[in-house]
């Protein structure tokens, strides 16, 4: 699974199972099959605005089935 982070805010994704926690680690390789659950959290000064791809959207958690390569894409933006 590769996660993307666009927009001009900033957030941390991770993920369950670990191996997802992106500041640092972007992308993981989850056994076949399994469930990997996303979720997303602003910093100060930011917002989560929702994700896209690999049937997520909305700003929850992103649930995903690993049956194979995935890409999800979370957006961030600045607050005032």
């Amino acid at each position: 699974m590769i996660v993307n982070k666009i927009g001009s805010g900033s957030g941390a994704v991770t993920s369950d199972p670990a191996g997802i926690d992106c500041g640092g680690t972007c992308s993981a390789d989850f056994i076949n099959d399994s469930t990997v659950t996303l979720t997303a959290v602003a910093s100060a000064g930011s917002g989560f605005m929702g994700w896209s791809g690999a049937g997520c959207s909305g700003i929850g958690t992103c649930t995903v089935t690993m049956d194979g390569a995935k890409s999800v894409t979370a957006s961030f933006v600045p607050v005032a």
